[in-house]
């Protein structure tokens, strides 16, 4: 079945006039390094946004390394090169560059100039990275109490523990992921629903931080929290299929109007 339905797609994926491809290097649970492959064309049942394949590499993953597993996946596959009209990359600079680039090396071996774009949802998230060091402050004292709580076994299994015995809404704190988009907003949202049980928690292990009884922290946190969450829902707005190169820009302007008033 899954045999089938990829060739059917790679048959409508070669009937197409033009592709438009987005290109993103990542790692595998297992630290495996995979390029993964979308495609968007224009087929007889209208616009279609499909993965193509993960390409996995093996070794270094540089801009040619990544331009060859894209141009002998099409070809693989018997999709013309020469198709291709946008390419979409984050910024990484194995993906953009002058010469030695993934962008670069394939618009070398395509007979057309072609359109390359950073992103935009990775934009967004490397914007929602900019804060002032006051409020980045905030950030590193709240990473630093849950580290103290969950590095600590035996901490993170009493307050675990603590969590159950009052009924509390959640079982557990989450860890900041810096890779993630969305990791910040998710563990300051936490953060603050969980916070008197936190302040409770380290009240009884005797670990002190005056700041949580601060207003003047409290409103830079809440401001921190407000501000995430919003971002983590125009990132999530950014994705998903069918979505257009207007819709998303419709999304970013609409946002920043708003939030010149938030």
């Amino acid at each position: 079945m899954s045999s089938n339905v990829t060739h059917m797609q790679v048959e409508d994926i070669q009937l197409a006039s033009t592709l438009s491809l987005a290109i993103d290097e990542s790692c595998g649970i297992k630290d495996t390094v995979q390029v993964t492959l979308f495609v968007r064309y224009m087929s007889s049942q209208g616009p279609k946004e499909e993965l193509l394949r993960l390409l996995p590499l093996s070794g270094q993953t540089r801009g040619e390394d990544i331009a060859n597993a894209v141009q002998k996946c099409l070809e693989d596959n018997g999709i013309d090169i020469n198709k291709i009209v946008f390419i979409a990359t984050d910024g990484a600079r194995s993906m953009t560059g002058i010469h030695r680039r993934v962008t670069s090396i394939l618009q070398k071996k395509i007979n057309h100039e072609i359109l390359t774009f950073h992103c935009i949802i990775h934009q967004e998230a490397l914007c929602a990275q900019k804060f002032p060091a006051e409020i980045v402050e905030v950030m590193n004292l709240i990473i630093k109490i849950i580290n103290s709580i969950l590095a600590k076994a035996l901490y993170h299994r009493q307050f675990k523990d603590f969590l159950e015995e009052i009924n509390s809404q959640f079982s557990a704190l989450f860890l900041h992921n810096k890779v993630r988009c969305l990791s910040r907003g998710n563990v300051l949202q936490r953060f603050a629903l969980s916070l008197s049980e936190i302040k409770t928690f380290l009240n009884e292990k005797n670990i002190d931080h005056p700041e949580l009884e601060e207003n003047k922290w409290l409103q830079k946190f809440n401001f921190m929290v407000d501000t995430t969450m919003k971002l983590n829902e125009l990132n999530l707005k950014l994705q998903g299929k069918g979505n257009t190169a207007y819709a998303s820009l419709e999304e970013v302007v609409c946002f920043e109007k708003n939030y010149f008033f938030f």
